[in-house]
């Protein structure tokens, strides 16, 4: 079994391209270290620019905030890191594995983002963090809730004669999704704003 960081998406998504596999703009996670130590990171890509400050790729890497976690909340002191090093890699999956295991004494084969079907947070309640090593990556309840959602969504569309999506994701269970839409009242009618869809 591959040994896996996972990250939520905290930023916007986009399709890979030749440049960066990350799927997400904006990525963070907080996590146990090989010695045990939790960390959170936030990542992000950047432009990288010659001595010339001329534009050479939009895909460098970016640490936005990485320290560790005391406690349960954040230690005052942010780790060290130069910037200008950093965006030498590329905001790449592969990049960004190389370097957290460098850096923050980690072993992991690559990362992979979890998209808002997976239920992972890791900002929790009262500034506390919600380590990924503590949750249940479930990748067939992942899907199924993004099946039973994109159905609703295209449900939602042909009855408002929408184009785009007037649907956002309220609550999940073990069992059920609940979607609200955001139409306005004289579009909805007798539509549902709330409603809550079994997953099988």
């Amino acid at each position: 079994m591959k040994n896996i960081l996972y990250f939520e998406g905290a930023g916007m998504d986009y399709e890979t391209n030749e440049n960066s596999d990350v799927e997400n703009y904006r990525i963070r996670t907080a996590f146990v270290n090989n010695e045990g130590t939790p960390f959170y990171i936030e990542l992000s890509n950047v432009y990288r620019r010659n001595d010339k400050n001329k534009t050479i790729s939009e895909w460098g890497l970016h640490v936005d905030q990485l320290f560790e976690i005391v406690d349960g909340e954040e230690k005052n002191d942010e780790i060290t890191r130069c910037w200008k090093k950093i965006v030498q890699s590329s905001y790449t999956k592969g990049d960004i594995t190389n370097w957290i295991n460098a850096n923050l004494n980690c072993s992991f084969e690559t990362i992979q983002v979890l998209n808002m079907f997976y239920g992972y947070r890791v900002h929790g309640e009262k500034e506390q963090y919600n380590l990924i090593n503590n949750h249940i990556v479930d990748h067939g309840q992942a899907e199924k809730r993004k099946l039973a959602y994109n159905k609703v969504d295209i449900e939602y569309r042909t009855l408002l004669n929408e184009k785009h999506t007037k649907i956002s994701l309220l609550e999940m269970d073990e069992s059920s999704i609940t979607i609200r839409c955001y139409a306005c009242v004289k579009a909805l009618g007798d539509i549902p704003r709330i409603k809550r869809i079994e997953i099988v």
